[in-house]
């Protein structure tokens, strides 16, 4: 008796210190086998009917992976048919019962694997979900931010090229003519421009506002008059539906800017204008500045990048056209042969 006791002491105490190590650790293994021989122990010594306490060294081994689980498995069953066929073998009759205590020992020990495999996977399949979604967040946060950044960089290079250029005239009013009054006049306008840029980018930073579309047309203007550049001008559209406003105002700032920075142009032409269920807005000017770009599409800058992920954003493209290009499209526009063209368009409903 006092034995029986002792064995099955040493048997859950095993249990215990399994189930407080680590899942993969080595001494769930030993913790396995040292149960295994005491539960065979037990069988023999004192009754097969020990077979229901298989279900403790199943629970043992069940989070580790899952081919070291089942070979122990096989081998815990490999064990106790191993002991019952000796029992056979010697004639030694089966307690009552233990038939049923055997089969029930198996099939439970087997389903109970299959649900704390299915746990596992289940578990498996929640931190992956996780990771997902954490990647989804990383992403979207990067996304944002080169949104920002476009923004930020149409916005700035719009507004810092019309006060270079204001620069540049007050510097050669004065070193030509020495006419300060009209130097004056031309420094006034650079602080305008400087404070009006600083209110843009507060409120852009404060409510991230979008961009009025007649504002935007306003100051093309005002950049091609100052940079001495002859501008035709013309929106065939009432008004610029509300869905598309932000991002074609911002991409007629950065195209603008691009045909004062990089064109060396004298004139430059921009319309805009419903063709069926799209609404196309184009760029065209008389220089040559942009012809290194002709055969390395993804050279063309910063700002042609975020005017194709702009009209990207809102299932449109944007595309740069030469003259050859251009002329095959006899669209009788502009007035003057183009060198480059800037065409963006984008399926906008009518409202």
């Amino acid at each position: 008796m006092a034995a029986g006791l002792g064995s099955l002491a040493a048997f859950g105490a095993l249990y215990v210190v399994a189930f407080l190590t680590p899942r993969n650790s080595p001494w769930r293994i030993a913790a396995f086998f040292g149960q295994l021989a005491i539960l065979l122990t037990l069988m023999a010594a004192f009754s097969l009917n020990y077979v229901y306490l298989l279900f403790y060294p199943v629970a043992t081994i069940l989070y580790g992976p899952l081919r070291r689980t089942m070979a122990l498995f096989v081998v815990l069953c490999a064990s106790v048919g191993a002991l019952v066929a000796v029992e056979r073998a010697h004639h030694i009759p089966f307690p009552q019962g233990f038939h049923y205590l055997l089969i029930g020992a198996l099939f439970g020990g087997s389903i109970l694997i299959y649900m704390m495999r299915a746990w596992a996977a289940l578990e498996q399949t929640n931190a992956r979900l996780q990771a997902a979604q954490s990647e989804i967040a990383r992403l979207s946060q990067a996304e944002e931010r080169a949104r920002i950044g476009r923004d930020l960089h149409d916005l700035l290079g719009h507004q810092l090229s019309l006060i270079t250029l204001k620069a540049q005239v007050a510097g050669r009013i004065l070193e030509r003519t020495g006419d300060v009054p009209r130097a004056r006049d031309e420094i006034e306008q650079i602080e305008r421009v400087s404070r009006a840029t600083l209110e843009s980018v507060r409120a852009y930073v404060a409510d991230m506002r979008a961009t009025d579309w007649q504002d935007a047309w306003r100051a093309a203007e005002e950049v091609l008059a100052a940079a001495g550049i002859e501008a035709h001008m013309a929106c065939e559209m009432d008004a610029v539906p509300k869905t598309v406003e932000h991002a074609y105002a911002m991409c007629l700032r950065e195209a603008v800017t691009n045909v004062v920075r990089h064109s060396g142009a004298r004139r430059c032409a921009v319309r805009m204008w419903r063709d069926g269920p799209l609404v196309v807005l184009a760029v065209a000017d008389d220089g040559e500045g942009a012809a290194e770009f002709a055969t390395i599409p993804t050279c063309g800058g910063s700002g042609i990048a975020g005017m194709r992920a702009r009209m990207a954003q809102i299932g449109g493209e944007c595309e740069r056209l030469g003259r050859d290009d251009w002329r095959r499209r006899a669209l009788g526009w502009p007035e003057f042969e183009p060198g480059w063209v800037v065409v963006l368009k984008a399926p906008v409903p009518i409202e």
